[in-house]
């Protein structure tokens, strides 16, 4: 059926996604719950944060669809991450601890090419 606006039933009118896929077991068991519920539309994985390899299983075990990538290059005062490219310390993105700084404007002023690095 067209609506007047010229919309099928079919067409998606709005995207809702849950953000920090993978940060911790309890965040990810909500939104798989949302996802069974059809409450969200699609979600963003974390994959510096500890519980994104069990992201990552329960998507493939309940075929959860619309999943993207939350790019992460800081930590924040509650959870420290590590860069996921390990093969050599990414000396403008992380702390004196390996970790990423908690001052975005830090990453913003000295972060370099290792920036392209991580993200790819």
């Amino acid at each position: 059926m067209i609506s007047k606006l010229g919309f099928s039933s079919d067409d998606r009118l709005l995207i809702i996604n849950a953000d920090d896929f993978g940060i911790t077991k309890g965040t990810n068991e909500a939104i798989v719950s949302l996802f069974e519920q059809q409450a969200i539309t699609s979600t963003s994985i974390m994959f510096p944060c500890p519980a994104a390899r069990e992201a990552l299983e329960l998507s493939n075990q309940k075929v959860l669809d619309n999943i993207g990538i939350h790019l992460t290059l800081t930590s924040d005062e509650n959870h420290s991450y590590s860069p996921v490219f390990q093969e050599r310390p990414l000396k403008s993105l992380i702390n004196k601890d390996g970790n990423f700084h908690n001052d975005i404007s830090y990453i913003e002023k000295n972060a370099d090419d290792e920036v392209r690095i991580e993200i790819f």
